[in-house]
């Protein structure tokens, strides 16, 4: 029987504190879920974690609804879960034209998960790195357009003066470990990253961003924003597979979860392995091809850990 402490959290981009209702639901599209039964399982939280959004408000919201974290009005429904966002493993932003209305949803939706017990952990993605620093590279038109023009798009980056540079300064992760059992970057982790430790590399990442400089190494490849040798099976299965084995050992985890490298030519969750990678950026947004998903992994109060992929055709262990 699912515990009265049952938790789900869920991990995303972010929008202003106390902003509006969005009132977009004409036009979403409803997804069917079918139903999945917890009834065999203790389970004590639940974790939700999405893959890059992309500035694709409207997959944004379908994906959260999928996961049942927010209502038809876009309101936190997800109770005690906690959502990680790997966009939400980092890259709320760029390639679509909507990054006001994501960041705008998810400062709504912090403080309401918190009020409910939840929580929303944000992570660094290349893309914000990208824009605090100024590259503008993968920026859209009609996205520059949306903030009034180049200028104001900037300002509103600005980590010491504008609204989104300022809340992705002071609240996104480069690294997160969840409860001791998974860890999560936008990107592949690396060994020599790894052994310095999470606390070390979320420091290093505010300390650089704070002193405006972009262009460190912990911000280039094989840092944790950049890096895709795991994704990419750059060494073969061996080499890969062991060093997944030496990151799990540096941070004490079972699994490790990153975005950043699209798999939508399968629209599903890559793992590798046997369970101790995962790449969660499956192309959610429309600019991939809309390919919504999400990792579930539900603590149980045995210690151990159920992980499943969330589709819109229903629920699956991996």
């Amino acid at each position: 029987m699912v515990g009265k402490s049952f938790v789900a959290a869920l991990v995303c981009a972010v929008a202003l504190v106390g902003a509006a209702p969005l009132d977009r639901s004409a036009e979403l599209v409803p997804i069917p879920v079918r139903p999945v039964n917890l009834a065999a399982s203790a389970v004590a939280h639940r974790i939700v974690a999405v893959g890059d959004i992309h500035s694709d408000v409207k997959a944004c919201v379908g994906v959260l609804k999928m996961a049942g974290l927010i209502d038809s009005k876009e309101n936190w429904i997800g109770g005690t879960n906690t959502f990680i966002s790997t966009a939400k493993n980092g890259d709320l932003v760029d390639r679509g034209s909507d990054t006001i209305a994501v960041y705008k949803l998810f400062q709504k939706l912090r403080p309401q998960a918190a009020a409910a017990g939840g929580e929303i952990i944000n992570l660094l993605g290349n893309h914000e790195v990208m824009n605090m620093g100024g590259d503008l590279r993968y920026v859209t038109k009609e996205d520059i357009a949306s903030f009034g023009g180049s200028s104001k798009r900037k300002a509103a980056w600005d980590v010491k003066s504008g609204w989104i540079g300022q809340f992705v300064s002071q609240n996104f992760k480069i690294t997160h470990i969840q409860n001791g059992h998974t860890v999560f970057s936008h990107g592949d982790q690396h060994p020599d990253w790894a052994k310095l430790g999470v606390d070390t590399l979320n420091k290093m990442s505010y300390d650089n961003i704070m002193a405006g400089k972009f262009k460190e190494p912990i911000f280039k490849t094989p840092g944790p924003l950049w890096n895709r040798a795991l994704a990419e099976n750059e060494g073969g299965d061996k080499v890969t597979c062991a060093d997944i084995e030496t990151i799990k050992k540096y941070y004490g985890v079972k699994r490790l979860v990153s975005g950043h490298t699209a798999q939508d030519e399968t629209g599903r969750i890559l793992s590798r392995c046997n369970g101790s990678y995962m790449v969660i950026d499956t192309g959610i947004s429309a600019y991939y091809g809309t390919h919504y998903s999400a990792l579930e992994i539900l603590e149980m109060t045995d210690g151990t850990q159920g992980v499943y992929a969330i589709y819109p055709s229903g629920k699956s262990p991996i």
